[in-house]
């Protein structure tokens, strides 16, 4: 039992840590949450048997390991764990960061004027999720939030973060008034 939980750890640190390294490669897939880690098989696959077996695994989480463990003391220490983290958060936010270049950079000069930011966004889901959030808070469709609509949007959105189950609460102009806080509609 022991040894199947070692190895189920093992296996878990492996998959983490190969998952680092895909990030710093950029080798990403997507998943139900968003962008994920893509394994490469061929790098875990040692011997080029076209199988993957526990002692590869093993290696590859091995390896991944002595990255992250800097002074080669065999421990991670906070400083190191911090140190391996903030690579991956910079190698992702520099593969995002190239992607939005090349995705919004019309004139193709590697550089994005505020112009080509807001055509970007005015066409983009961000920039109409971001229209829906303004007209939800602007609840007299005057074209513009007031510091009482300003703050009952915040009050819905703070009570909707606390509810931590996404469940509808009221957000919506047409169900104010009429939510019972189940996230249904009162008929």
């Amino acid at each position: 039992m022991k040894r199947a939980k070692l190895m189920s750890g093992v296996l878990a640190a492996a998959l983490m840590m190969g998952g680092a390294a895909a990030y710093a490669e950029g080798k990403m897939g997507h998943g139900m949450h968003g962008p994920r880690p893509m394994m490469n098989f061929e790098e875990i696959d040692a011997n080029a048997d076209g199988k993957i077996t526990k002692e590869e695994i093993a290696a590859i989480g091995a390896t991944q390991f002595g990255k992250a463990d800097a002074d080669g003391d065999g421990f991670l220490s906070l400083e190191e764990m911090n140190a391996r983290g903030l690579e991956m958060a910079k190698a992702r936010i520099e593969a995002r960061s190239a992607k939005m270049l090349e995705r919004m950079d019309a004139d193709k000069d590697g550089k994005l004027s505020m112009d080509e930011m807001q055509a970007m966004k005015d066409k983009g889901p961000r920039g109409k999720m971001m229209d829906r959030m303004f007209d939800r808070a602007d609840a007299d469709d005057d074209g513009a939030i007031s510091q009482d609509e300003f703050d009952a949007a915040q009050a819905r959105m703070q009570e909707r973060m606390q509810d931590g189950k996404g469940v509808h609460k009221g957000w919506h102009k047409k169900d104010r008034g009429n939510c019972d806080g189940s996230g249904k509609a009162n008929q």
